[in-house]
């Protein structure tokens, strides 16, 4: 379908420096994909948060896909949010984040350009953090902030940490900023320096065709930008604790259909990824790092079969479950790969031949 697109204003480590002032700093733009009016409520919840900081934003962006019912809400929940500059980008195509997030960064004129999913909630104090992060530490070129899981019910609180990336979240423990190879997109920003020479999202990768079952196909754009900007510029990506958003967990996410789709295809990711001669190190270091990390967890957790012995098992078991889809995923994209370069090798030997 074609891209028919309009906007409609409404309205290393870094060695970061010790700051106490959060008034002043960088200007923030946020952009906001959204498609479906089954996310309304979400992205309400959103809005009423973004509405929240103090001192304001300068600018929200929100890019909807697709549905002309969504956008009309939308116009209506905006009209009285006379606290910061408000555009609608109405973008007539299938939902695609990264063609989203690339419409809205076209359109953003802040000094930071961050990046919210719709179905997040920013706490109080994320654009206050956001400016004080950037304002401190100038080597760093983006952030990946907390994304802490907003679950749709108690009962999923057993889901282990080291899988939280599983859910878009976060599962590091760092209490400090740290270096990491790249954010999540409900929870991520960059300086604009970081889109220079048109540098952008990868429209041929990214996720697209969401539904009711859950996470499909394979993603990825996050780390391949955040790939490409960190080797272009030399500056690193920073994770950091204290700017933090919460991400809502449906319930099908932990369904075992969904868990292991979205495992295969982290996997396939990661054998792409690794095929990247700018990325191959960087990549491959993090997956050893998180390995490292899952092997301590499951050694801990055999503490506690003892006391608590039904969540323990349950929290091994989808463990093991989910590392061995990946490796599943990675072998199979590695083959695929390793073929796609063979049938073009022995093309190209053909096409001498015949010369």
């Amino acid at each position: 379908m074609q891209d028919a697109r309009t906007t409609d204003a409404v309205s290393s480590s870094a060695r970061c420096r010790n700051a106490h002032d959060s008034a002043m700093g960088p200007t923030i733009s946020l952009v906001v994909p959204c498609y479906s009016t089954d996310r309304y409520e979400d992205v309400s919840r959103l809005i009423d948060s973004v509405q929240r900081q103090s001192p304001p934003i300068e600018e929200l962006l929100i890019v909807v896909q697709q549905s002309r019912e969504l956008e009309s809400l939308l116009r209506k929940r905006l009209a009285a949010l006379t606290s910061i500059e408000v555009h609608i980008i109405f973008l007539d195509i299938v939902p695609a984040v990264s063609k989203a997030r690339n419409a809205g960064l076209r359109e953003a004129s802040s000094e930071v350009v961050a990046f919210a999913d719709d179905d997040a909630v920013l706490a109080d104090d994320w654009a206050s953090a956001t400016r004080r992060f950037y304002r401190t530490c100038p080597e760093a070129i983006g952030v990946a902030g907390a994304i802490l899981p907003l679950w749709d019910s108690p009962a999923m609180e057993w889901f282990p940490r080291v899988l939280y990336w599983m859910l878009s979240c976060t599962y590091w423990t760092a209490t400090s900023p740290i270096p990491v190879r790249n954010g999540y997109g409900a929870n991520m920003s960059f300086r604009r320096q970081a889109f220079a020479n048109g540098r952008q999202f990868n429209e041929s990768i990214g996720i697209s065709g969401w539904g009711v079952r859950g996470w499909r196909g394979m993603g990825g754009e996050e780390p391949e930008l955040s790939l490409r900007v960190t080797a272009e510029t030399g500056q690193p990506v920073m994770y950091v604790p204290d700017i933090r958003v919460w991400h809502r967990v449906r319930a099908h996410r932990l369904k075992p259909g969904s868990l292991l789709r979205r495992a295969y295809w982290e996997g396939r990711l990661k054998a792409a990824l690794s095929g990247n001669a700018t990325g191959t190190a960087a990549v491959l270091h993090t997956e050893r790092s998180l390995l490292r990390e899952i092997a301590r967890a499951q050694i801990g957790r055999l503490r506690v079969l003892g006391s608590h012995p039904l969540v323990a098992l349950r929290q091994q078991g989808v463990v093991l479950l989910v590392v061995a889809a990946v490796a599943f995923g990675f072998i199979e994209g590695k083959l695929r790969r390793n073929r796609a370069e063979g049938v073009s090798g022995a093309s190209s030997a053909n096409e001498e031949d015949t010369a």
